[in-house]
């Protein structure tokens, strides 16, 4: 499986894992040319912009944890990312909360069925 497929096997999965916890999905993948959200979604009264990390279980353990990624250049570009959706959909965000989270998805090659979630919930501010 090429990074490519990896990335969007990982987002499908984080989107079955957060509609199972009671998130409302809104957006996959929302481009600008400032930057990308993966996942956007709606929980309560919060907007939830969303980055999802896939790693295999073996790219992990050489290479670290996917969330670690996740830099002050990366937050700033989701940020005017998340700021430009907002001002596009004022409709749907008014009287919601921008929140930003993370979810790492861990695949093991050897098992496909074996799956590992770690949600962090206000990954970051803004």
């Amino acid at each position: 499986m090429d990074r490519r497929d990896l990335g969007r096997k990982g987002e499908y999965l984080a989107r079955l894992y957060l509609e199972q916890k009671g998130l409302e999905f809104i957006r996959a993948n929302y481009l600008t040319p400032r930057g990308e959200i993966d996942l956007i979604m709606r929980e309560n009264d919060e907007i939830v912009f969303l980055e999802v990390k896939t790693r295999t279980v073996e790219s992990a353990r050489r290479y670290g944890r996917g969330a670690l990624r996740i830099d002050k250049g990366k937050q700033r570009s989701m940020y005017y990312a998340a700021s430009q959706f907002m001002r596009e959909e004022k409709k749907l965000v008014r009287d919601l909360v921008p929140r930003f989270d993370a979810l790492e998805i861990y695949l093991d090659g050897k098992e496909p069925e074996k799956v590992r979630v770690l949600y962090t919930p206000c990954a970051f501010g803004i």
